[in-house]
């Protein structure tokens, strides 16, 4: 393996630092990744730019153009979260297995040094026997004693003696033993850390892609948008402005239908069993489809009422979160800059309680319960056309319909209204309570 070039009984220190370089080196090189072909999102701007530039297209073509752009700058927008998402996933693995490595690396450096110390017992006896001339038999004893009594107390000397050198030899083996085995276990967790720095590193490269494209897309989708509404004015021989105004009128009467079909969501987990007024469900739930989804039953034999968190401590977790907002954004981010669930994270961090570190593992570690059940702490998700393996954002209830969030790049942490027509048909009807 070729972390055993670090030595067979690496010092922990020396282990850290190696694993550190390696990680540094693989985020250095790692390849960009992203595939902008076929990046989700701009197949939908790319069609609407040819229904746009052609001359016989309709009103309510062009109309349904101006949905597909929104479509397609959110998938733009949703698949960079997600990208980041999972490399805050892949950068938590790789700490754990760079913590794991330097563990092992020690408990390898005390097992050398035990070995050494036995080694040093079998070599001290090893030099008293050359010393007092050589080895020292039970003929030997018996020959040279002075009388019977003699005879059984050189005999019972050299037994003891016996003894003590077959135990020393006993205990060095036992100790090769343990040594070598520690030796190969830091090994390998050392090749484990390397190989998932290297994951990391690749999923950086991912995110930082995702996010590059899923910008130009944004931007294409606006330049595209406002030539659509130029057109439509134009067909319709009215001005840009009432075009705009009539979008807009459309575009509330789709957030209507969205609302609509978000409540129809969220009543329907009010109706799924072990979803009561007191309690929720924890464990994953199944994903649902992907139009307009009702919540789907969580996985049999959850209970009711399973968090481990109280009201006061939710408080706190929101208190919390509110005094970072206004925090600018950054992937992976602890403080003072944060990502979504680096704000989660450290809300809940300060009343005793550790998460997992990416949106998409705090949605399977947490309670699940209806949303028109959310206290303040509870945590709000999100994942595209709502399924749960698709989450890439989480949010925290503050209480009156709100709540805390960090959001992309570029933008500082803010408070808004968890149902705001914002990716509103991305809102998993569960809420998640620590």
């Amino acid at each position: 393996m070729t972390n055993r070039l670090l030595g067979r009984w690496a010092h922990p220190v020396a282990l850290a630092c190696a694993i550190a370089l390696i990680a540094v080196a693989a985020v250095a090189s790692a390849p960009r990744v992203a595939d902008a072909d076929n990046y989700p999102g701009l197949a939908d701007i790319a069609a609407a730019k040819v229904a746009v530039a052609d001359a016989a297209t309709t009103v309510a073509e062009l109309d349904a153009a101006v949905v597909q752009l929104e479509k397609a700058r959110a998938d733009a927008e949703n698949a960079a979260l997600l990208a980041a998402d999972l490399y805050v996933e892949a950068k938590e693995n790789a700490e754990r297995a760079q913590r794991q490595a330097v563990a092992a690396a020690a408990r390898a450096d005390a097992a050398a040094g035990a070995l050494d110390a036995a080694r040093g017992d079998l070599g001290a006896i090893a030099m008293e026997a050359y010393r007092s001339g050589g080895s020292f038999t039970s003929i030997e004893a018996i020959l040279g004693a002075d009388g019977f009594e003699d005879v059984i107390a050189r005999s019972e000397d050299h037994s003891r003696a016996a003894a003590e050198v077959d135990s020393v030899v006993q205990e060095v083996r036992a100790t090769e033993v343990v040594a070598g085995t520690m030796s190969d276990f830091a090994a390998d967790a050392a090749e484990e850390a390397t190989e998932a720095a290297d994951a990391a590193a690749v999923a950086l490269a991912k995110a930082e892609d995702a996010q590059r494209v899923a910008e130009q897309a944004v931007a294409d989708a606006q330049e595209t948008h406002e030539a659509a509404l130029a057109r439509l004015a134009q067909l319709q021989n009215t001005t840009l402005q009432l075009e705009q105004q009539r979008q807009a009128g459309l575009a509330a009467a789709r957030a209507q239908r969205d609302r609509e079909a978000l409540d129809d969501a969220v009543a329907d987990t009010e109706q799924q069993p072990g979803t009561g007024s007191d309690g929720g469900t924890s464990g994953n739930t199944t994903s649902p489809p992907a139009t307009n989804p009702p919540a789907t039953n969580p996985p049999p034999g959850e209970t009711s009422g399973s968090w481990s968190t109280s009201a006061a401590q939710g408080q706190g977790a929101a208190d919390l979160a509110l005094t970072l907002m206004g925090a600018p954004y950054l992937l992976g981010g602890n403080g003072p800059s944060y990502d979504c669930s680096g704000i989660t994270y450290a809300a809940w961090r300060s009343q005793g309680v550790t998460l997992p570190r990416s949106s998409r593992t705090q949605y399977a570690a947490v309670t699940h319960v209806p949303l028109s059940q959310m206290r303040p702490g509870d945590l709000v998700f999100y994942g595209t056309n709502r399924s749960t393996s698709a989450i890439y954002h989480v949010a925290i209830y503050v209480g009156n319909g709100m709540v805390a969030e960090a959001t992309s790049p570029g933008n500082v942490s803010q408070v808004r209204a968890y149902d705001a027509s914002w990716r509103i048909n991305n809102l998993i009807p569960y809420a998640g309570r620590p």
